[in-house]
Protein backbone atom coordinates (compact mmCIF):
# COMPACT_ATOMS: atom_id res chain seq x y z
CA UNK A 1 0.00 0.00 0.00
CA UNK A 2 2.58 2.42 0.86
CA UNK A 3 4.49 1.19 -2.70
CA UNK A 4 1.21 2.14 -4.01
CA UNK A 5 1.31 5.86 -2.09
CA UNK A 6 4.70 6.91 -2.89
CA UNK A 7 4.33 5.97 -6.51
CA UNK A 8 1.38 7.86 -7.28
CA UNK A 9 2.33 10.83 -4.98
CA UNK A 10 3.98 12.74 -8.23
CA UNK A 11 0.73 12.39 -9.82
CA UNK A 12 -1.18 13.47 -6.84
CA UNK A 13 0.71 16.30 -6.43
CA UNK A 14 0.41 17.44 -9.63
CA UNK A 15 -3.52 17.32 -9.87
CA UNK A 16 -3.59 19.07 -6.54
CA UNK A 17 -1.55 22.09 -7.52
CA UNK A 18 -2.24 22.32 -10.91
CA UNK A 19 -6.18 21.94 -10.85
CA UNK A 20 -7.55 21.34 -7.15
CA UNK A 21 -6.00 24.29 -6.05
CA UNK A 22 -6.56 26.41 -9.16
CA UNK A 23 -10.33 25.15 -9.44
CA UNK A 24 -10.52 26.26 -5.39
CA UNK A 25 -9.41 29.62 -5.52
CA UNK A 26 -11.74 30.08 -9.02
CA UNK A 27 -14.53 28.97 -6.38
CA UNK A 28 -13.31 31.54 -4.50
CA UNK A 29 -13.28 34.29 -6.98
CA UNK A 30 -16.83 34.01 -8.26
CA UNK A 31 -18.32 34.90 -5.31
CA UNK A 32 -16.46 37.65 -4.95
CA UNK A 33 -17.62 41.42 -6.67
CA UNK A 34 -15.18 42.96 -9.06
CA UNK A 35 -13.67 45.83 -6.85
CA UNK A 36 -12.50 43.14 -4.82
CA UNK A 37 -9.39 42.57 -7.24
CA UNK A 38 -8.90 46.48 -6.65
CA UNK A 39 -8.26 46.57 -3.51
CA UNK A 40 -11.89 46.37 -2.00
CA UNK A 41 -13.34 44.08 0.60
CA UNK A 42 -13.84 41.12 0.79
CA UNK A 43 -17.60 40.65 0.31
CA UNK A 44 -18.64 37.55 -0.22
CA UNK A 45 -22.23 36.27 -2.24
CA UNK A 46 -24.10 35.37 -5.00
CA UNK A 47 -24.81 38.40 -7.45
CA UNK A 48 -22.27 36.86 -10.18
CA UNK A 49 -24.60 33.59 -10.36
CA UNK A 50 -27.56 36.01 -10.21
CA UNK A 51 -26.34 37.94 -12.66
CA UNK A 52 -25.48 34.78 -15.18
CA UNK A 53 -29.19 33.67 -15.02
CA UNK A 54 -30.90 37.24 -14.75
CA UNK A 55 -28.44 38.51 -17.77
CA UNK A 56 -30.44 37.33 -21.24
CA UNK A 57 -27.19 37.50 -22.92
CA UNK A 58 -25.31 35.56 -20.24
CA UNK A 59 -28.31 32.81 -20.38
CA UNK A 60 -28.28 32.88 -24.12
CA UNK A 61 -24.45 31.82 -24.05
CA UNK A 62 -24.94 28.98 -22.26
CA UNK A 63 -28.17 27.67 -24.26
CA UNK A 64 -26.09 28.72 -27.32
CA UNK A 65 -22.89 26.78 -26.02
CA UNK A 66 -24.61 23.43 -25.29
CA UNK A 67 -26.79 23.69 -28.63
CA UNK A 68 -23.66 24.23 -31.01
CA UNK A 69 -22.06 20.93 -28.81
CA UNK A 70 -24.84 19.04 -28.99
CA UNK A 71 -25.22 19.29 -33.17
CA UNK A 72 -21.73 19.01 -33.87
CA UNK A 73 -21.23 16.13 -31.48
CA UNK A 74 -23.91 14.24 -33.43
CA UNK A 75 -22.57 15.73 -36.80
CA UNK A 76 -19.22 14.35 -36.34
CA UNK A 77 -21.00 10.56 -35.00
CA UNK A 78 -22.86 10.68 -37.94
CA UNK A 79 -19.87 11.30 -40.04
CA UNK A 80 -17.19 9.50 -38.20
CA UNK A 81 -18.31 6.06 -37.79
CA UNK A 82 -19.35 5.38 -41.30
CA UNK A 83 -15.33 6.59 -41.86
CA UNK A 84 -13.65 4.76 -38.99
CA UNK A 85 -15.85 1.53 -40.46
CA UNK A 86 -14.42 2.13 -43.84
CA UNK A 87 -10.94 2.17 -41.85
CA UNK A 88 -11.45 -1.03 -39.77
CA UNK A 89 -12.79 -2.90 -42.74
CA UNK A 90 -9.79 -1.60 -45.24
CA UNK A 91 -6.87 -3.28 -46.06
CA UNK A 92 -3.74 -2.50 -44.25
CA UNK A 93 -2.32 0.33 -47.19
CA UNK A 94 -5.83 1.64 -47.60
CA UNK A 95 -6.43 1.81 -43.50
CA UNK A 96 -3.40 3.70 -42.94
CA UNK A 97 -3.60 6.31 -45.25
CA UNK A 98 -7.18 7.22 -44.38
CA UNK A 99 -6.27 7.67 -41.01
CA UNK A 100 -3.56 9.83 -42.04
CA UNK A 101 -6.06 11.58 -44.15
CA UNK A 102 -8.34 12.50 -40.74
CA UNK A 103 -5.32 12.97 -38.29
CA UNK A 104 -3.43 15.17 -40.47
CA UNK A 105 -5.68 18.22 -40.61
CA UNK A 106 -4.90 17.93 -36.80
CA UNK A 107 -1.47 19.27 -37.38
CA UNK A 108 -2.95 22.59 -39.33
CA UNK A 109 -3.08 25.58 -36.87
CA UNK A 110 -7.06 26.46 -35.70
CA UNK A 111 -6.34 29.70 -36.86
CA UNK A 112 -5.19 29.01 -40.14
CA UNK A 113 -8.38 26.44 -41.06
CA UNK A 114 -10.98 29.97 -39.68
CA UNK A 115 -9.15 32.12 -42.09
CA UNK A 116 -9.91 29.13 -44.65
CA UNK A 117 -13.12 29.09 -43.43
CA UNK A 118 -13.52 32.70 -44.04
CA UNK A 119 -12.41 32.19 -47.81
CA UNK A 120 -14.55 29.35 -48.27
CA UNK A 121 -18.07 30.90 -46.70
CA UNK A 122 -17.46 34.79 -48.26
CA UNK A 123 -20.40 35.78 -50.62
CA UNK A 124 -17.55 35.77 -53.22
CA UNK A 125 -15.83 32.16 -52.19
CA UNK A 126 -15.66 28.41 -53.67
CA UNK A 127 -19.01 27.68 -51.88
CA UNK A 128 -21.40 30.24 -53.07
CA UNK A 129 -19.75 30.33 -56.63
CA UNK A 130 -19.96 26.58 -56.59
CA UNK A 131 -23.34 26.67 -55.99
CA UNK A 132 -24.21 29.63 -58.57
CA UNK A 133 -22.51 27.67 -61.00
CA UNK A 134 -24.72 24.74 -60.77
CA UNK A 135 -27.97 26.47 -60.14
CA UNK A 136 -28.91 26.31 -56.95
CA UNK A 137 -28.70 29.60 -56.13
CA UNK A 138 -29.70 32.77 -58.04
CA UNK A 139 -28.13 35.29 -55.64
CA UNK A 140 -24.70 34.66 -52.95
CA UNK A 141 -25.87 32.65 -49.39
CA UNK A 142 -24.44 34.52 -46.00
CA UNK A 143 -22.86 31.71 -44.66
CA UNK A 144 -20.16 33.54 -43.16
CA UNK A 145 -21.18 34.75 -39.57
CA UNK A 146 -23.76 32.17 -38.94
CA UNK A 147 -24.10 29.44 -36.42
CA UNK A 148 -23.77 27.39 -39.79
CA UNK A 149 -20.37 28.67 -40.40
CA UNK A 150 -19.34 27.88 -36.61
CA UNK A 151 -21.06 24.12 -36.92
CA UNK A 152 -19.31 23.42 -39.79
CA UNK A 153 -15.90 24.27 -39.57
CA UNK A 154 -16.39 23.02 -35.66
CA UNK A 155 -17.01 19.16 -36.97
CA UNK A 156 -14.34 19.37 -39.30
CA UNK A 157 -11.96 20.02 -36.85
CA UNK A 158 -13.18 17.93 -34.38
CA UNK A 159 -13.78 14.60 -36.48
CA UNK A 160 -11.02 12.78 -35.77
CA UNK A 161 -11.78 13.17 -31.86
CA UNK A 162 -15.00 11.06 -32.89
CA UNK A 163 -13.39 9.03 -35.48
CA UNK A 164 -10.11 7.60 -33.64
CA UNK A 165 -12.25 5.90 -30.48
CA UNK A 166 -14.85 4.54 -32.72
CA UNK A 167 -11.87 2.72 -34.53
CA UNK A 168 -10.54 1.64 -31.62
CA UNK A 169 -13.60 0.19 -30.36
CA UNK A 170 -14.57 -1.50 -33.89
CA UNK A 171 -11.03 -3.03 -33.95
CA UNK A 172 -11.59 -4.24 -30.55
CA UNK A 173 -14.76 -6.56 -31.58
CA UNK A 174 -13.55 -10.07 -31.56
CA UNK A 175 -14.71 -11.64 -34.82
CA UNK A 176 -16.07 -14.75 -33.53
CA UNK A 177 -18.73 -12.89 -31.77
CA UNK A 178 -20.03 -11.67 -35.61
CA UNK A 179 -19.51 -15.07 -36.86
CA UNK A 180 -21.74 -16.93 -34.34
CA UNK A 181 -24.50 -14.31 -34.93
CA UNK A 182 -24.49 -15.03 -38.29
CA UNK A 183 -24.28 -18.67 -37.79
CA UNK A 184 -27.02 -18.26 -35.68
CA UNK A 185 -29.10 -17.39 -38.63
CA UNK A 186 -28.87 -12.89 -38.15
CA UNK A 187 -29.14 -11.01 -40.70
CA UNK A 188 -26.00 -8.72 -41.41
CA UNK A 189 -28.31 -5.98 -40.90
CA UNK A 190 -29.29 -7.39 -37.46
CA UNK A 191 -25.48 -8.27 -36.96
CA UNK A 192 -24.74 -4.09 -37.34
CA UNK A 193 -27.10 -2.77 -35.36
CA UNK A 194 -27.50 -4.95 -32.57
CA UNK A 195 -24.06 -6.43 -32.36
CA UNK A 196 -21.42 -3.97 -34.12
CA UNK A 197 -23.62 -0.74 -33.04
CA UNK A 198 -23.78 -1.86 -29.25
CA UNK A 199 -20.45 -2.87 -29.27
CA UNK A 200 -18.99 0.06 -30.33
CA UNK A 201 -20.95 2.29 -27.61
CA UNK A 202 -17.18 2.75 -25.40
CA UNK A 203 -16.06 4.21 -28.60
CA UNK A 204 -18.91 6.23 -29.26
CA UNK A 205 -18.77 7.65 -25.33
CA UNK A 206 -15.24 8.70 -25.83
CA UNK A 207 -15.43 10.26 -28.59
CA UNK A 208 -18.74 11.95 -27.84
CA UNK A 209 -16.80 13.22 -24.61
CA UNK A 210 -13.94 14.15 -26.43
CA UNK A 211 -16.00 16.82 -29.16
CA UNK A 212 -18.66 17.81 -26.58
CA UNK A 213 -15.78 19.45 -24.28
CA UNK A 214 -13.44 20.33 -27.02
CA UNK A 215 -16.91 22.82 -27.95
CA UNK A 216 -17.20 24.11 -24.64
CA UNK A 217 -14.28 25.34 -24.53
CA UNK A 218 -13.58 26.49 -28.01
CA UNK A 219 -13.69 30.50 -28.99
CA UNK A 220 -11.45 30.91 -31.93
CA UNK A 221 -13.30 29.48 -34.05
CA UNK A 222 -16.87 31.10 -33.14
CA UNK A 223 -15.11 34.46 -32.87
CA UNK A 224 -13.64 34.18 -36.13
CA UNK A 225 -16.59 32.74 -38.19
CA UNK A 226 -19.86 33.83 -35.97
CA UNK A 227 -18.42 37.55 -34.91
CA UNK A 228 -20.52 38.81 -32.39
CA UNK A 229 -24.03 37.18 -33.92
CA UNK A 230 -22.52 33.89 -31.71
CA UNK A 231 -22.34 34.14 -28.63
CA UNK A 232 -20.85 31.15 -26.32
CA UNK A 233 -19.91 30.98 -23.39
CA UNK A 234 -16.11 30.67 -23.92
CA UNK A 235 -16.26 34.05 -25.65
CA UNK A 236 -17.79 35.40 -22.99
CA UNK A 237 -15.86 34.31 -20.61
CA UNK A 238 -12.56 35.78 -22.48
CA UNK A 239 -14.45 38.77 -22.79
CA UNK A 240 -15.07 39.41 -19.01
CA UNK A 241 -11.85 38.28 -18.44
CA UNK A 242 -9.69 40.05 -20.87
CA UNK A 243 -11.63 42.69 -22.09
CA UNK A 244 -14.07 44.08 -19.00
CA UNK A 245 -11.58 43.03 -16.85
CA UNK A 246 -14.34 41.57 -14.33
CA UNK A 247 -12.60 38.21 -13.72
CA UNK A 248 -15.13 37.32 -10.54
CA UNK A 249 -18.06 37.53 -13.16
CA UNK A 250 -15.61 35.27 -15.42
CA UNK A 251 -15.31 32.62 -13.16
CA UNK A 252 -18.93 32.06 -11.51
CA UNK A 253 -19.57 31.64 -15.62
CA UNK A 254 -16.50 29.20 -15.71
CA UNK A 255 -18.07 27.26 -12.32
CA UNK A 256 -21.35 27.18 -14.53
CA UNK A 257 -19.79 25.98 -17.48
CA UNK A 258 -17.94 22.80 -15.22
CA UNK A 259 -21.60 22.22 -13.24
CA UNK A 260 -23.53 21.64 -16.73
CA UNK A 261 -20.64 19.91 -18.30
CA UNK A 262 -20.36 17.21 -14.97
CA UNK A 263 -24.60 16.97 -15.53
CA UNK A 264 -23.73 16.26 -19.22
CA UNK A 265 -21.24 13.35 -18.06
CA UNK A 266 -23.74 11.78 -15.87
CA UNK A 267 -25.55 11.76 -18.85
CA UNK A 268 -23.49 10.35 -21.06
CA UNK A 269 -22.64 7.57 -18.45
CA UNK A 270 -26.28 6.79 -17.99
CA UNK A 271 -26.80 6.33 -21.55
CA UNK A 272 -23.82 4.36 -21.93
CA UNK A 273 -24.48 2.03 -19.10
CA UNK A 274 -27.80 1.43 -21.58
CA UNK A 275 -25.83 0.95 -24.21
CA UNK A 276 -23.81 -1.44 -22.90
CA UNK A 277 -23.84 -5.02 -24.47
CA UNK A 278 -23.06 -8.59 -23.51
CA UNK A 279 -21.08 -10.32 -25.80
CA UNK A 280 -19.70 -13.18 -24.21
CA UNK A 281 -22.49 -16.10 -24.86
CA UNK A 282 -21.78 -15.17 -28.49
CA UNK A 283 -17.75 -15.18 -28.10
CA UNK A 284 -18.39 -18.80 -26.87
CA UNK A 285 -20.74 -19.85 -29.09
CA UNK A 286 -18.76 -18.21 -32.27
CA UNK A 287 -15.52 -20.34 -30.12
CA UNK A 288 -17.65 -23.50 -29.81
CA UNK A 289 -18.36 -23.82 -33.96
Amino acid sequence: MKQRVLFLSPALLFITLLLFVPFVYLLYLSFMDQDYLYGGPALPGFGNYVEAFRNPVYWESIVNTFRIGATVTVATLLIGFPVAYIISVSGKTLAATLTVVTVLPLFVSVVVRGFGWIIVFGREGPLNALLQWAGVIDEPLQVLYTEAAVIIALTHLLLPFMVLPVLASLRAIDKSVIDAAMVLGSRRRDVFLHVIIPLCSPGFVVGSLLVFLHVLATFVLPAMLGSINIKMIATMIYQQVMIVGNVPAGAALAVILFVFTMLVFSLIGAIKNRLTFDASPLREEGRAR
